[in-house]
């Protein structure tokens, strides 16, 4: 995959706790994610050839969990290929007589393979029926549902829902979604660019999708300024009026910014703007609007 692939392994590390708390969530809860170790360089025997693991990487469980140590291997791929499970098996054996750890595989399809997350058995097995003792995880990324990743708080998901083909998102629309949750973020700029180069990278549009997306961009970028251009005659209203019909007026402009942004809304919402009774929280609430995610995230949801 060249770049592609290379800039998709620098993401893992750089989110790689991400990575944990979406694929093995239970798994994470159990592990001290505060000091990960990503060991470089190691390399093993597959196949008769000598290869470099994509990422390997230390963890301490929390005492709660009884301490001690686990490793997470974890292989990238563009698609399933035959011979796959073998290799982490043979990668996974190496690795135990290594560091003498527990090893946790996980192995990424980035195009094609098996849909969404999936705790899956060698096929071969090599001690009778029933007794295999190597499992792993497979991630098929292209199979999953964006929209639901980029409903999630960690940061990696929204970089990895440019690589998802499921649900209702055409891709314009999709890149749009991407690029909008990660710029409204509150992330070191050098991740945001991480982040920002893998929606570019893989999640290319064709002619016909730029024009679309073009489109998308114009349309949302007028629906801003309409919201800006009722934010700027605050202060004109709070002139005109005493204090009292100022917190009139804000309320007003309040939901009118809110249903911009978030359209129709709950009657419980209207009710506690209506019970705001303070200039400032009203002012904060409005200049807020424009980068809040939800309403929730206003505490009016």
């Amino acid at each position: 995959m060249g770049r592609h692939d290379s800039i998709f392994k620098r993401l893992l590390r750089e989110f790689f706790t991400d990575l944990l708390r979406l694929a093995v969530p239970e798994v994470a809860a159990s592990l001290d994610l505060a000091r990960p170790v990503l060991l470089d360089k190691e390399f093993f025997t597959a196949g008769g050839r000598r290869r470099e693991v994509d990422l390997l990487a230390r963890l301490s469980f929390l005492a709660m969990a009884g301490g001690g140590v686990l490793l997470v291997h974890v292989e990238v791929e563009a698609r399933a290929r035959p011979g796959m499970e073998r290799r982490l098996w043979l990668y996974r054996n190496q690795i135990q007589a290594a560091h003498e750890s527990h090893v946790l595989s996980i192995v990424l399809y980035l195009e094609r393979g098996l849909r969404g997350i999936q705790w899956r058995t060698l096929g071969e097995d090599l001690f009778g029926p029933g007794r295999t003792d190597f499992h792993y995880l497979a991630f098929g990324l292209a199979g999953c549902d964006p929209a639901a990743y980029l409903a999630r708080p960690e940061p990696l998901a929204w970089g990895l829902a440019a690589l998802m083909r499921g649900g209702d998102l055409l891709r314009p629309a999709l890149k749009l979604a991407c690029l909008d949750r990660i710029a409204a973020a509150d992330l070191k700029e050098d991740r945001r660019l991480l982040l920002i180069d893998c929606v570019e990278m893989y999640l290319e549009l064709n002619p016909e999708e730029e024009a679309e997306y073009s489109a998308l961009c114009a349309v949302r970028k007028n629906r801003e300024v309409r919201v800006m251009a009722t934010a700027m005659t605050w202060s004109e209203r709070m002139e005109a009026k005493g204090i009292e019909k100022g917190v009139r007026a804000l309320r007003e402009v309040l939901l009118s910014l809110l249903e911009q942004r978030f359209g129709p809304l709950p009657e419980a919402t209207r009710a506690r703007v209506e019970a705001i009774s303070s200039l400032d929280r009203l002012t904060r609430l409005g200049t807020r609007v424009l980068t809040a995610r939800s309403l929730a995230a206003l505490r009016l949801g």
